[in-house]
C-alpha cells in the first residue's frame, strides 16, 4: 500500500516576529541545532517515508526559501535533495489547508499509481515533536484506524488550559484510539479549564486518511470542490483560484462521523509563540537565552539574538528577540498578542512586518547589513556551481569585495577571477553576473551606491527557476 506525506509550508510570519516575516515565516526561523521548524520536519519524516513520497505544498512566494532550506539540510544524500524539491508543490493562490491538500492528492493521482486505499498523513512545517521513535508508532496506529475508512486526528493531552488551540472531545475507545464526540475552537479560558476536566485533547492539526474516506468526504460535505476535483489536474490547477478558502477541520473534520483520533504520545508544540517557543526550549532555569546575553538582578527572562550582546538589567517576566532591524519586548505571557502588532507595525506602514534581512534565491541568497542616504550593504551568498542572473542597473553602481571562496565575474563582456580580499567594480549600466565554481558557498560584501537602491532596478537578461 502506498503512503505519501503531505507537508503544509505555507501561512503568514506573524507570531514568531521580528524573526518570522511576511515572506519568512515561522518554519523556516532556526530552532534547535542550526535547523529550520520545516528541516526539522523533513528529517522527522524520512525516517518513516521515502523521499519520493515527500510532498510539500506551499505558495509561490516561499519557492526559493524551500529549495534552499532542503539543500542547506545536513545528513541528506544530494539525490534525495532533488527529489524533495521537485515535490514542492506550489498553489496558484492561498485557499487554506483543504484546497491545498486536494491539490498534492490530484497531483499525486496524476503523476503516480494510487488506489482507493491509498494512504495520505497530513502535517504542519511548524511543529516540534520528539521522539522521532514514538512518534513513528502513532504514524502506525494511525493508519489502522484509516484502513477501516476513518479520518484521523492526532489529539495532544493538554498540559494547560490554552485559549488559541483547538479542542477535541472523544467518545470511547476504537481500536488504537478514539472515537471523535466533537470539536470546540479557540475557547475562552474559562471554557479551555472545563474541556480539560472532560478530558478533551488539543488538536495538533495532523491528520490521516484513505483516498477512497477523504473523497467521500469531500463530495458529502464540500461538492463544489469535488467537482473540481473531478476535472483533469490541470483543469484544477486552471480554476484553483475560483475555488472557495476552506480549512479541513472545517470543511470535513468537524462534519465527517467517520473521524477518529489517536493520542500524540509524544513531546508536541505548534511553536504559536514565544512563550510556547521559551516553554520548549527553556527548561527550568530562572532566565534562558539563545545567543549572547548576561543577566543582573533580572528573573525568569528569556533573550534571542544571533549577533549582539543582550543584556537585563532588574527586570522580571521580560522576552526580548533581537533581529537585524528590530528589537522585540515583551512581557512573559502576552506574547500571543504580537499577531496584533504585527498588524498594527503593517498598517502604519513599517516594512519590517513583511520583509526579512535575509532573502533567498536559487542561485544563493542576499542579507542586508546596512542601509544609508544613496547606499547600501549587503552581504551576498553564491552557492557551489550557481550563477547570479546576468543583469544590469540603471541607477546604481555596486562595488563587491569576496571575502570568502572565488568566484568569476564578467562585467560588460569582461571576465576575471576574483578571489578572497579582491574587488570589483560594477559600474551603473553595465551588463554582469557573477558564478562560483567552487564547492564551497563563496561570500560578498556588495556595496551599493546610487539615486535608487531598490530590489526592482534589475533589468534580468537570462531567467532563474
Amino acid at each position: 500500500m502506498n503512503r505519501f506525506a503531505l507537508i503544509l509550508a505555507g501561512g503568514k510570519g506573524t507570531r514568531l516576529w521580528p524573526l518570522s516575516r511576511e515572506n519568512y515565516p515561522k518554519q523556516f526561523v532556526e530552532f534547535k541545532d542550526g535547523l529550520s521548524l520545516f528541516q526539522m520536519t523533513i528529517r522527522r519524516l524520512l525516517s518513516s517515508f521515502g523521499p519520493e513520497n515527500i510532498f510539500i505544498i506551499s505558495q509561490d512566494t516561499y519557492k526559493f526559501t524551500l529549495h534552499n532550506q532542503i539543500e542547506l539540510l545536513p545528513g541528506i544524500h544530494a539525490k534525495e535533495k532533488v527529489i524533495l524539491k521537485n515535490n514542492v508543490l506550489i498553489e496558484p493562490h492561498p485557499k487554506n489547508t483543504l484546497p491545498a491538500i486536494l491539490l498534492a492528492v490530484k497531483f499525486i493521482e496524476d503523476q503516480r499509481k494510487t488506489s482507493d486505499e491509498t494512504l495520505f498523513y497530513v502535517f504542519p512545517s511548524d511543529h516540534v515533536i520528539e521522539p522521532v521513535s514514538e512518534f513513528k508508532k502513532c504514524l502506525q496506529k494511525a493508519a489502522q484506524l484509516a484502513e477501516c475508512d476513518k479520518i484521523v486526528v492526532f489529539g495532544v493531552t493538554p498540559t494547560f488550559p490554552k485559549e488559541g488551540y483547538g479542542y477535541v472531545l472523544v467518545d470511547g475507545k476504537l481500536g488504537s484510539g478514539f472515537m471523535v464526540k466533537g470539536f470546540v475552537e479557540k475557547p475562552t479560558l474559562k471554557k479551555a479549564e472545563k474541556l480539560m476536566t472532560q478530558g478533551a485533547f488539543w488538536n495538533a492539526g495532523i491528520f490521516t486518511f484513505s483516498k477512497k474516506a477523504f473523497l467521500e468526504e469531500l463530495a458529502a460535505f464540500q461538492p463544489h470542490l469535488f467537482d473540481a476535483y473531478s476535472l483533469g489536474f490541470a483543469q484544477f490547477l486552471k480554476d484553483f483560484r475560483s475555488i472557495s478558502a476552506n480549512s479541513i477541520d472545517y470543511g470535513i473534520m468537524q462534519k465527517t462521523e467517520k473521524c477518529a483520533l489517536v493520542k500524540f504520545t509524544v513531546r508536541w508544540t505548534d511553536l504559536g509563540s514565544w512563550d510556547s517557543f521559551l516553554q520548549f526550549r527553556g527548561g527550568k532555569s530562572k532566565n534562558f537565552q539563545v545567543g549572547k546575553a548576561e543577566f543582573l538582578g533580572s528573573s525568569n527572562c528569556f533573550t534571542y539574538s544571533k549577533n549582539r550582546l543582550i543584556c537585563l538589567v532588574g527586570l522580571k517576566d521580560v522576552i526580548a528577540i533581537d533581529s537585524n532591524d528590530s528589537l522585540l519586548l515583551v512581557k512573559k505571557g502576552c506574547s500571543d498578542r504580537v499577531k496584533e502588532l504585527v498588524s498594527l507595525i503593517n498598517k502604519k506602514g513599517y516594512e519590517q512586518s513583511k520583509d526579512s534581512a535575509t532573502v533567498y534565491r536559487p542561485w544563493g541568497y542576499y542579507s542586508i547589513l546596512h542601509e544609508g542616504a544613496g547606499y547600501k550593504v549587503k552581504e551576498i551568498g553564491v552557492y557551489p556551481k550557481k550563477s547570479v542572473s546576468l543583469q544590469k542597473h540603471q541607477y546604481r553602481s555596486e562595488h563587491w569585495n569576496v571575502v570568502e571562496g572565488r568566484v568569476q565575474v564578467s562585467v560588460d563582456g569582461n571576465q576575471t577571477e576574483v578571489n578572497k580580499n579582491q574587488s570589483v567594480y560594477v559600474p551603473r549600466g553595465k551588463k554582469h553576473r557573477v558564478y562560483n565554481p567552487a564547492a564551497k558557498t563563496a561570500k560578498i560584501i556588495e556595496v551599493q551606491i546610487g539615486a535608487y537602491l531598490g530590489e526592482d532596478d534589475i533589468q534580468r537578461f537570462s531567467k532563474y527557476e
